[in-house]
């Protein structure tokens, strides 16, 4: 006998058994995917070890026992590798090297001890490690334990650098050489892309460039000397280096001393005839730049102890500043008029007036008591005239009290970027700031230092 259910019951069974079919093939995939996944990811990562016949990096723990505590990691595609950043741990041991690095946000890549064993990360090419601002999407970082002379010198130590930037040099297709650090291109020193991009204000210099000639002429590449680098004397790099015979062989001066009319000083407080013009023999002759509105000072020592030695150096640099104050306590209109651009200190030289006072140094100015008193003055009477307030807390609202030391941190520009404290000197700016009646603000509280909003960046240890 047959038994025949009913259409509806029928229909249930075969939604049933095709419900019954998703689960299976679902619970197939739970199992199957992930390992699939986990399979593509490991085998799309290049293994530059395997590959290249090399033993592969022990772990950093080695070093640091305990849970990893350096920067975040950020993953990146490897096929976007090419560049090598070359770093010494400037004569830390490893251990010392990592853990001031890591408390500081950044790491390199790979490091080689002083065995000769390379330690670090098995897939450089797969994350991005903060370290070098500009360059860290496409670099991979290695370090050398000790100083560079040292590691030259340890044969151990420099043969198996050698084969691990060869192995690198060929698994990621990097030019070997160090011309053109601004293609992202290349094998470079730390040096090299501080000065190009910024990051860090140490650019003292430990060697590398040094070591990374020898290491280029050891892999059969070449190596270019800083004179050499493409676009060097441009303005595209953050401390930039000046060609002085160029310079001087450019500058046709249209403004200024014996150029243009004597102009009338523009503040009571500084030096003038009795008919109110500026004295001739004081003024700069400059390229005009063309006109601005100030709304900010920046100072600047001069680091010349003479006021004509030091208005001869502006010309021969094709510089000029708004005023000069001379270690007599005299101040000086050097410009035709306030609102001619002053080319002294980037990032600002549209906005503010800059002001040189003259001294080999922040400890001049700070025995000084005339001369400071003068730079009180004028810089009251030209916060009164601009409508700006006497502070140094954001130089980047153009509004304000600057040294070019800040000005410097924030926009880059200058070759001379090396010392926490300069030009003029933060001491001497609290001193002025104060004695004006304003409101001083010391680095770290400056707004938003601890960004990455500033060319230079504040560590306490950098790389």
């Amino acid at each position: 006998m047959k038994f025949h259910l009913p259409n509806s019951l029928t229909n249930a069974l075969k939604l049933m058994n095709k419900i019954q079919s998703i689960i299976l093939v679902a619970i197939s995939l739970t199992v199957l995917v992930p390992s699939l996944i986990h399979c593509q990811v490991k085998e799309s990562r290049p293994n530059v070890w395997e590959l290249q016949k090399l033993d592969a990096p022990y772990p950093y723990t080695k070093f640091l026992p305990g849970k990893y505590y350096g920067p975040e990691l950020k993953e990146r595609n490897p096929k976007k590798v090419s560049a090598i950043i070359i770093h010494s741990t400037k004569g830390l041991p490893a251990w010392e090297f990592l853990t001031n690095s890591w408390k500081s946000g950044w790491n390199v890549h790979l490091l080689v001890d002083k065995n000769g064993v390379v330690n670090g990360e098995m897939y450089p090419g797969n994350f991005i490690y903060p370290t070098a601002p500009g360059l860290d999407d496409v670099a991979i970082h290695i370090a050398l334990e000790g100083t560079s002379y040292e590691a030259k010198k340890n044969t151990t130590q420099w043969n198996q650098t050698i084969k691990l930037v060869q192995a690198l040099v060929k698994q990621y297709n990097i030019p070997k050489n160090n011309y053109d650090v601004g293609s992202k291109k290349g094998i470079f020193t730390h040096i090299q892309s501080k000065k190009r991009f910024g990051g860090f204000i140490n650019l003292k210099s430990f060697g590398e460039e040094t070591m990374l000639s020898q290491l280029l002429k050891e892999i059969g590449g070449k190596y270019y000397p800083e004179t050499q680098w493409k676009d060097r004397y441009k303005p595209i790099w953050v401390a930039r280096k000046e060609n002085s015979k160029a310079i001087r062989a450019a500058f046709k001066p249209n403004r200024g001393r014996g150029i243009t009319a004597t102009p009338k000083a523009e503040l009571k407080s500084l030096e003038q005839t009795k008919s109110g013009k500026v004295l001739e023999k004081y003024r700069v002759r400059y390229v005009h730049r063309g006109k601005i509105k100030p709304s900010c000072v920046v100072l600047h020592y001069t680091a010349i102890p003479s006021f004509f030695q030091s208005l001869k150096v502006l010309e021969d640099r094709s510089l000029t500043a708004s005023i000069m104050v001379d270690n007599d306590g005299k101040g000086y209109q050097l410009l035709d008029t306030l609102n001619d651009f002053a080319s002294a200190a980037y990032g600002t030289n549209d906005h503010c007036v800059q002001i040189e006072i003259v001294g080999r140094g922040t400890p001049d100015l700070m025995k000084n008591s005339a001369q400071t008193k003068k730079v009180v003055e004028i810089v009251k009477e030209l916060s009164k005239k601009y409508n700006f307030p006497l502070s140094n807390h954001k130089i980047e609202s153009f509004r304000g009290v600057f040294s070019h030391n800040q000005a410097k941190k924030k926009f880059g520009g200058s070759s001379y970027l090396i010392g926490k404290d300069f030009d003029p000197g933060e001491e001497y700016m609290e001193k002025v700031l104060k004695l004006a009646g304003g409101k001083f603000y010391s680095e770290e509280n400056w707004f938003e230092r601890k960004s990455e909003k500033w060319v230079i960046l504040d560590r306490e240890f950098q790389p």
